[in-house]
């Protein structure tokens, strides 16, 4: 089980009492239903006291720990939404996978759509000449700044390819 802050907030929500019923709402300690607020990638979640700071608690991973336990807490593990709504949060819409399998709940079509948008990014590099540039000077930081890389992850692809 990997240990981090979401893992220990996630255990101490249920611990509290928080629980997210069949249909995907959520129970608070002393309210019948919380209020939920959405992040920028569409996750719902509710805000709990934790060391007195406020903390975000994802509803998603909340249903998950109830369905699975301590199984999403494994490396390599993540929470998946079946139909890809992210704001629907039943029980029966949400399981646990890899990124793989997390991949493949994706519509073949949205799937081919959002790779070739990632790809049209790897393309405008000369990549040889990235690769040249960091053989020289062994720094990610550097070549990303000449060749206006944004994303380390590209840069690793262009490297490695």
């Amino acid at each position: 089980m990997k240990e981090n802050k979401q893992t220990l907030l996630i255990i101490e929500a249920y611990d509290r009492g928080y629980r997210v019923t069949l249909d995907g709402s959520v129970r608070g300690v002393r309210v019948a239903e919380l209020s939920l607020s959405k992040n920028s990638k569409g996750y719902l979640s509710f805000n709990m006291r934790f060391d007195d700071k406020v903390t975000r608690i994802f509803i998603h991973r909340l249903q998950a720990f109830q369905k699975y336990g301590n199984k999403i807490f494994e490396e390599g593990i993540l929470v998946r939404h079946l139909d890809g709504d992210s704001e629907n949060n039943s029980r029966d819409n949400i399981l646990i996978g890899s990124a793989s399998d997390n991949m493949m709940d994706i519509p073949k079509k949205d799937r081919i759509k959002k790779s070739l948008y990632a790809t049209s990014f790897v393309r405008k590099y000369d990549q040889k000449s990235v690769k040249e540039f960091h053989k020289i000077n062994r720094s990610y930081r550097k070549t990303m700044e000449k060749f206006n890389i944004s994303s380390k992850g590209t840069l690793n692809y262009i490297l490695n390819n």
